[in-house]
């Protein structure tokens, strides 16, 4: 196992011994035309005994120092790309393999990359790290994603019979305004849960690609059946529906994509002011849903993390938009976000 300073002083060494090698007869060429001709010359004239020749040495010597100058000057240079981009690209070729599969690696495909053999101790020891610490990811990711998908699932039977007995307490004739107080308290804290827990459990799926089945559904239809079932909470607000088709199809899950427009529209709801409105167009290629509000731009940043909810907004738990968000991952959809005109804008392109 060599290291890398070890090997690109090697392979410097080796192309060096090369180009001056080869550059060798270039050299020769040069004194022999320049320098050895004068000499043979007058050498042959004393043998002969005949009169030396007329030279001019001087401008002789001066050309050819200026050409091999010139010429050792060209030969390096070019040798000295050459060198410097096949020592780089012969010893960081490992590196650059490794870098390729640390960027498409995705913590939720669970997939292991397997990374190229080298024989460089620096990379080896790179491959060795990267391979331990993504190994320990993925085990801390699986048992999060094991634990939260159990617990909701534990969850959902105690929550039902908490609230069945809670209803129960509300529908008895002896409780007295007080107790009528605390106990229907205690039923929205419990519907807050139960419907916490089904988002978790919803989240958990998703991340665990459990949503497979999927068909051309209809958008403007899904659109209309949410909003018909929201009719009581948009009640008090103005519905603007902006459909360019009349029937807008993609391939989704149809669960999955009753959701997001659910959340979206839910979302524009808590974000309105009263008397606000809603805007939905559907076309093509996007759904935009926009609402009135009198609330500064949302940070982009915590957008879509789970349980940054909204200061003031009570009666969300957090994790409407990173469903959305989710969702539009699992289908390689993309979503975007403006606030313009006093108006929240989401963008959610199929294409």
């Amino acid at each position: 196992m060599k290291s890398l300073l070890y090997k690109s002083q090697l392979q410097f060494i080796l192309c060096t011994v090369i180009i001056f090698t080869l550059a060798t007869p270039v050299f020769y060429f040069l004194t022999e035309h320049y320098y050895a001709e004068d000499l043979i010359e007058i050498t042959n004239a004393i043998k002969q005994n005949k009169p030396l020749p007329t030279l001019d040495l001087e401008e002789d010597v001066l050309q050819g120092v200026m050409l091999q100058f010139l010429v050792i000057s060209f030969i390096l240079s070019i040798s000295s790309i050459f060198v410097m981009f096949f020592i780089s690209r012969k010893l960081w070729t490992p590196f650059d393999d490794t870098l390729k599969k640390i960027e498409r690696f995705n913590l939720e495909g669970g997939a292991l990359p397997q990374f190229s053999e080298s024989d460089i101790k620096e990379f080896k020891r790179l491959n060795n790290s990267l391979t331990h610490l993504i190994e320990n990811n993925l085990k801390s990711y699986r048992l999060q994603k094991e634990f939260t998908e159990n617990a909701s699932h534990e969850l959902q039977t105690p929550l039902a019979v908490i609230q069945s007995k809670l209803d129960m307490l509300l529908q008895l004739p002896e409780l007295n305004e007080k107790q009528s107080q605390i106990v229907q308290s205690l039923y929205t804290v419990s519907k807050r849960m139960s419907h916490l827990n089904k988002n978790l459990l919803l989240l958990s799926k998703i991340d665990n690609n459990q949503y497979e089945e999927k068909a051309s559904v209809n958008v403007t239809t899904t659109v209309d059946n949410v909003l018909q079932t929201l009719s009581a909470m948009t009640a008090s607000l103005r519905i603007k529906k902006i459909y360019e088709e009349k029937e807008v199809c993609v391939h989704a899950n149809r669960f999955l994509l009753e959701s997001l427009i659910n959340n979206l529209i839910v979302n524009a709801i808590r974000h309105n002011i009263p008397d606000g409105e809603i805007s939905v167009s559907v076309s093509p290629d996007r759904l935009i849903v926009s609402n009135s509000s009198n609330e500064k731009p949302m940070n982009e940043n915590i957008l879509y993390k789970r349980f940054q909810s909204k200061a003031g907004k009570q009666e969300s738990n957090g994790l409407g938009l990173s469903i959305v968000k989710s969702i539009c991952d699992y289908h390689h959809w993309r979503i975007n976000y403006r606030h313009e005109n006093n108006k929240h804008v989401f963008i959610v392109s199929f294409a």
